[in-house]
């Protein structure tokens, strides 16, 4: 039994060939299982796309037009659906929004009519483990040697500079083609980090039976107790958001909410929704221009999400009212 997709086929018309949902949505509209990763992603934009079309707010083509352009799947694509999730979300709750002006205006993505509210849209990958293995796997394919080479790093990095990782690969290419077997630690320094200082060990093991080729693991886990290092460098990285330029120019416009999507971001999403809104409250400077900071943890295959929430504490009793009234018609978490 074949299934269609009318509303994202229809945002589909006109998408280049190679557009990065594609082959998901061939997969999908054949005989794949409702459970599969494929059908479960083009279900969820469909969803999304739905309510965004019965919604009908102001500027939705600019939205389609960047979803058409994408052209990368982890970058372009997750990065236009972060602000379209944030939109059917409102959409689904009957919050009346707009998508804000583009091109150097100072609105931010979404601007709720009936709550002097706006809603800014950030969203950021970050995963230097992933960075890592990714290289270090591009770089063995062009290795006749097949081995098993794992990283294990004695606490979770979210960032490895380029020029680290560029050495780390090219020091375990060399060890591959010299056939020098076991463990090497490479001491990384990182002074922006909470932890200053980690250890890599990468390993390298013979591993003949591997059919596609070389393979590239990561043995890793999550260290210390919450918040961790990894966790407070997650942090920063979120507030560092509040002090982008064109950001602050959007807060200063109206009263709005930072929204950052976090998903990628390193492993933001093992922290729970309620611990998210209560650090963001801890964390939030009354200084900001902005009314407050809130992450979410989109999933590719759930047009849902949810949104934790930190409010700034000096909040005038107008944007208060208007908060309050946002959160009461999302359920917002831990407000």
């Amino acid at each position: 039994m074949t299934t269609s997709f009318p509303f994202l086929q229809d945002w589909m018309d006109k998408a280049p060939q190679d557009h990065p949902l594609a082959d998901l949505i061939t997969e999908a509209t054949g005989n794949s299982p409702a459970d599969n990763f494929a059908f479960a992603t083009v279900a969820a934009f469909e969803n999304i796309i739905e309510a965004l079309e019965k919604a009908r707010p102001e500027r939705l083509a600019g939205v389609r037009r960047d979803f058409r352009n994408a052209r990368t799947f982890n970058n372009d694509l997750l990065i236009v659906r972060a602000e379209m999730v944030a939109g059917a979300k409102l959409a689904r709750a009957g919050i009346l929004f707009d998508f804000g002006r583009r091109n150097g205006a100072t609105d931010p993505d979404l601007v709720l009519r009936e709550m002097n509210l706006g809603i800014e849209v950030k969203a950021r990958r970050l995963d230097g483990l992933e960075d890592l293995r990714d290289e270090l796997a591009v770089a063995l394919a062009e290795v006749d040697t097949k081995v098993l080479v794992t990283v294990c790093p004695d606490s979770q990095p979210l960032i490895i500079k380029a020029d680290v990782r560029a050495k780390v690969v090219a020091d375990t290419i060399q060890r591959v083609r010299s056939g020098s077997l076991g463990s090497a630690v490479t001491e990384v320094e990182q002074p922006w980090s909470a932890r200053k200082r980690l250890l890599l060990k990468i390993s390298i093991h013979e591993a003949d039976n591997l059919p596609n080729g070389s393979l590239v693991t990561v043995v890793n886990g999550f260290w210390d107790s919450e918040p961790g290092p990894h966790m407070l460098d997650t942090e920063a990285q979120v507030l560092a958001a509040l002090h982008d330029e064109q950001k602050i120019r959007q807060a200063q416009a109206m009263p709005t909410i930072l929204l950052v999507d976090v998903a990628r971001t390193g492993s933001a999403y093992i922290r729970s929704p309620r611990v998210w809104a209560q650090r963001l409250e801890t964390l939030l400077p009354d200084t900001t221009p902005f009314v407050g900071v809130a992450v979410m943890v989109p999933s590719a295959d759930d047009p849902d999400v949810g949104i934790s929430l930190g409010l700034r504490s000096n909040l005038s009793d107008q944007d208060r009212a208007a908060v309050d009234e946002l959160t009461r018609r999302l359920g917002l978490t831990g407000v």
